[in-house]
């Protein structure tokens, strides 16, 4: 399942995988991302995992258009995954995610060790 709660260090992480997704998979799990964060109780800590997929068009504007309504519930936002041109893609998804932006990690343990940092 693309979309899924975790712990990590006794906090609760929406975890979004988009690996070996396609590009219509891809929309339906942002989708399914924005539903997740919107029924959640309280501000949320994001994982999202970009290893390998390359984000379309289609993809980018759904992004875009969810990216203020996601924001106001998103404690904190990380990324693996997103180099070369996802890294510039993710340059302009912040301006629209501002003030909580996607930071991008290395690793999964990086970007989980910066999601439960207190």
């Amino acid at each position: 399942m693309p979309v899924s709660w975790i712990e990590h260090c006794g906090k609760n992480i929406l975890y979004v995988d988009y690996r070996s997704l396609g590009q219509p998979e891809c929309v339906d799990t942002l989708h399914d991302h924005s539903n997740a964060i919107s029924a959640a109780p309280e501000r949320v800590l994001i994982l999202v995992d970009a290893r390998g997929v390359t984000f379309g068009g289609d993809f980018m504007r759904v992004a875009k258009a969810a990216a203020p309504r996601n924001t106001e519930k998103s404690l904190r936002r990380a990324v693996v995954g997103a180099d070369g041109v996802k890294e510039m893609l993710l340059a302009f998804f912040n301006v629209a995610a501002a003030p909580v932006p996607m930071t991008p990690f290395a690793t999964l343990d990086q970007a989980l060790a910066y999601l439960t940092d207190p």
